[in-house]
């Protein structure tokens, strides 16, 4: 069941990347990036297990983040891609801070949401700060290559999977050294790097047909 809604996710994911690009181009993406950032941080409180391994939810999401970072790379240049990065930081920043503020506000007697509330959006300095980390680096390093692989090889196929390889690697490692070192063992921290990073090379493969597609749309820009 869980791959079949993970498949389903990710089509849906993918696809309203395409849809937000055709109907608000350079904006939608932009749009995309920001709603994808917020709701992929709230998704990743979710453990499942997914092809016998098990895993956080959100993965797709914040995939399709780079799947929208690397249009407007191909599509408006390095310098509009760019500025996606420090969108989805600010969106994260204010994400956390709000939210923490709002968990201190004292709920009132009739309140049944503050509970669940506080459940997925405690926050854990560690792992909001890796997470935080993880994706301004990861995002810039994806820009700078894709824009380097462009100047190189002509197959989209080569600077769209191998930019996002790459990047998300480092996004996973250095999400996992800061949230995890010194607080879990090496052999889990070994399990997770493997579990995280393995499912993020197949969200890169998956996103080429729809990267290809992105080449074929004629955006309406806003």
């Amino acid at each position: 069941m869980n791959v079949f809604l993970w498949v389903i996710t990710l089509i849906i994911s993918f696809t309203g990347v395409l849809l937000f690009y055709k109907l608000f181009g350079k904006t939608g993406l932009f749009v995309w990036i920001a709603t994808a950032t917020i709701i992929s941080n709230i998704q990743t409180t979710k453990l499942i297990d997914l092809f016998g391994l098990e895993t956080s939810l959100g993965t797709i999401l914040y995939g399709s983040t780079f799947l929208a970072t690397d249009i407007i790379n191909e599509k408006y240049g390095k310098k509009q891609a760019k500025k996606t990065i420090g969108l989805g930081f600010l969106v994260m920043i204010f994400m956390t801070v709000l939210m923490y503020i709002a968990l201190l506000y004292v709920p009132s007697k009739s309140d049944f949401a503050n509970e669940s509330l506080n459940i997925i959006f405690t926050l854990n300095v560690r792992i909001t700060t890796g997470s935080i980390c993880g994706f301004a680096v990861s995002q810039l390093l994806d820009t700078v290559l894709y824009h380097k692989l462009k100047s190189r090889f002509n197959a989209l196929w080569i600077r769209n999977n191998v930019s996002t390889m790459i990047s998300q690697l480092f996004d996973t490692l250095i999400f996992v050294t800061i949230a995890y070192v010194g607080e879990v063992p090496v052999s889990a921290i070994i399990n997770i790097v493997f579990t995280m990073y393995l499912l993020k090379i197949l969200v890169a493969v998956l996103d080429t047909p729809f990267m290809y597609l992105s080449k074929k749309i004629k955006s309406i820009e806003i």
